[in-house]
């Protein structure tokens, strides 16, 4: 079995971008250590109820050096080393050295290029009998220092459901999207998180707390202590703790497989100070690397996929989502998208009645969007999606 890290408290098996080893080249090289994220999935869930072990979740410390080579570090444990490739445009690629039993891979993805906004993103697309997950996993640069919490955030979520008997398809996966504020306090304190949202159309109450983890100097990386609860109307909440590190514009988080029901993504955007200082329609457009996680929520048929592509903002308000999932069949998604205020916006997707959420950063260059939609489909493939990108640095 190929692992792309092993540590004793987590496997992590190899699955990308085929069978061919393809050693990648640096045409930028970066030496500093970035906060990980990831969620990966079997292809097929099986029969409802959906069992916890085909989700895996990390958390953990992607160390990028400047020879084009990187570790992983979990706790006390760091990885040996392996290479990566960052293109001048922000595409990234991580190199898997394979072994007699498996082939040299290639995860794809985007690290941002533009404005020293060093969030990233790459995706795991391939499953095989030796590593039968597939998924995403995406951060941002280790920061020194303190990050303020207090403001307004949009907040997107997709998570997968375990072990619930009752054939829904929210008994599976359940996107979500909403508006929520952080409290003031002192540097180091709890802040209180309340907001309100959507879970599809049902609406959605949000609460929780969150915390910067500083040391005795009163410094920090960035990392959270949160918790996050979503309550449906009219019934209890369901709180939810969630591994996360933030710089002043995103948020990045997973909520854990650790035995209390779900796991999943989370984001948070902080929103444009609207209508002091709105976000500008004139800096949106463009393109941006993409990669993303996909939960199909037919109770007979449940499973995940994820994708990695480029979606285009045209100043004309067109939008098209160009992707490949684990097929390896290239797919498109077009429509139009409206931007709001606070960088918020909302995407129509042609040919369909769905309406996707998504929001820009402060920068204008990191971008996210959430499909929490639950459409019927003629192939009954209703599905759920998570979106994360970096604007790529195009000429």
């Amino acid at each position: 079995m190929k692992h792309l890290w092993y540590v004793p408290v987590l496997i992590l098996t190899a699955c990308a971008e085929g069978g061919e080893e393809d050693r990648p080249e640096s045409q930028v090289t970066v030496n500093a250590s970035h906060h990980m994220f990831a969620l990966r999935s079997q292809l097929s869930l099986g029969p409802l109820p959906i069992q916890a072990e085909t989700v895996v979740t990390q958390n953990g410390t992607i160390n990028l050096f400047d020879n084009s080579s990187y570790t992983l570090t979990q706790g006390a444990n760091t990885s040996g080393s392996d290479r990566y490739a960052l293109e001048t445009n922000g595409t990234f690629s991580i190199f898997v050295t394979g072994n007699a039993s498996e082939p040299s891979t290639v995860f794809l993805g985007g690290y941002g290029q533009v404005a020293d906004e060093p969030d990233y993103f790459f995706t795991d697309r391939v499953s095989t009998p030796n590593s039968p997950r597939v998924g995403m996993f995406f951060g941002t640069r280790v920061v020194t220092g303190q990050v303020e919490l207090e403001g307004d955030w949009h907040l997107l979520s997709l998570h997968t459901i375990f072990n619930q008997s009752l054939l829904s398809p929210s008994n599976i996966g359940r996107a979500a999207h909403g508006d929520i504020a952080m409290s003031a306090g002192a540097p180091g304190t709890q802040r209180t998180i309340t907001g309100t949202g959507f879970q599809g159309v049902s609406g959605l109450t949000f609460g929780g707390t969150a915390q910067n983890l500083l040391d005795g100097m009163m410094e920090g990386d960035g990392s959270l202590n949160m918790s996050l609860s979503y309550q449906l109307t009219g019934q209890s909440a369901d709180s939810r703790l969630i591994q996360s590190a933030a710089t002043d514009n995103v948020i990045f988080g997973v909520d854990d497989n650790d035995g209390d029901g779900e796991a999943g993504f989370v984001t948070m955007i902080r929103k444009f100070d609207a209508p002091g200082t709105p976000v500008d329609s004139v800096r949106v457009p463009g393109t941006f690397l993409v990669g993303g996680h996909t939960v199909f929520v037919n109770p007979s048929n449940a499973g995940t996929d994820a994708f990695v592509g480029i979606v285009t903002l045209t100043p004309q308000f067109a939008f098209t989502l160009d992707a490949t999932g684990n097929s390896g069949d290239d797919f498109t998604y077009t429509g139009t998208w409206s931007l709001n205020p606070d960088g918020g916006m909302s995407i129509a997707i042609d040919n369909t009645n769905e309406t996707w959420f998504a929001a820009i950063d402060l920068s204008y260059n990191t971008f996210a969007f959430v499909d929490d939609f639950e459409e019927l489909r003629q192939n009954n493939t209703p599905e759920l999606n998570f979106g994360f990108g970096v604007r790529r640095n195009d000429p």
